[in-house]
């Protein structure tokens, strides 16, 4: 099934568990209409009722995996995609290139294009045999490291390519530079602010302020642990 890139307004009604343990909630645009807004990105600071546009890929009539969030309620935004594909590519091809190296060697010494000899007691079967279990060996790995290079580098492009169309949206949303703040430094603040306040606890999920016997948020319904 084809993906669409689609961008939605709405508030958020409430936070939907996931069996796979992302991040899930049910968007409730002006009209009414639900969207089940779901990201693997889990460290989003979101609260019931925040207003946000949400920028994303529409996997059917009412299932957006988010990529990019403005929450216009907290002034924040988040972008939800993941970039760390980027050293697996580069780990990849020089690998890639190295046992291409290898084997291109290999096989000029098995056509004896370049002369091998050891120190001199090995005669020129033993390094026939050699070159040969060189070649079927790095072959079959030369395949799959090209296969898995193609593959990082494809997911590196997809990834370059939607941070590219994010920042078109922004600039069509005329969204200027909110002061975000990440997680470390959200929950850092909720630790300070919970020390200086004696028995007082905030939510490291939403910020929400709890009673001091609470186990689970109020107001997103995070575990309080």
């Amino acid at each position: 099934m084809r993906e669409s890139s689609t961008v939605l307004e709405g508030q958020i009604k409430n936070f939907v568990k996931s069996e796979a343990g992302n991040l899930a909630f049910m968007l409730e645009e002006p009209g009414g209409s639900l969207h089940y807004c779901f990201s693997p990105v889990k460290d989003v600071s979101l609260g019931i009722s925040d207003e946000i546009i949400v920028y994303g890929s529409s996997q059917s009539a009412n299932k957006i995996r988010v990529n990019y969030i403005i929450n216009k309620t907290r002034n924040t935004e988040n972008i939800l995609i993941e970039t760390k594909q980027s050293w697996t590519y580069s780990v990849s091809l020089i690998f890639s290139i190295i046992i291409t190296i290898l084997f291109v060697i290999s096989l000029l010494f098995l056509l004896r294009i370049i002369p091998v000899s050891f120190i001199g007691t090995i005669d020129s079967i033993f390094n026939f045999v050699f070159a040969l279990i060189m070649v079927i060996t790095l072959l079959p790995v030369l395949i799959i490291m090209w296969v898995l290079t193609s593959a990082f580098r494809k997911k590196r492009s997809e990834s370059e390519e939607l941070a590219k169309r994010i920042k078109d949206v922004k600039k069509e949303l005329g969204v200027s530079e909110p002061d975000t703040l990440n997680t470390s430094q959200k929950q850092a603040e909720v630790q300070n602010e919970s020390i200086s306040s004696g028995t007082a606890k905030f939510c490291a999920h939403c910020g929400e302020r709890l009673p001091p016997e609470a186990k689970f948020c109020s107001k997103c319904g995070a575990k309080w642990d």
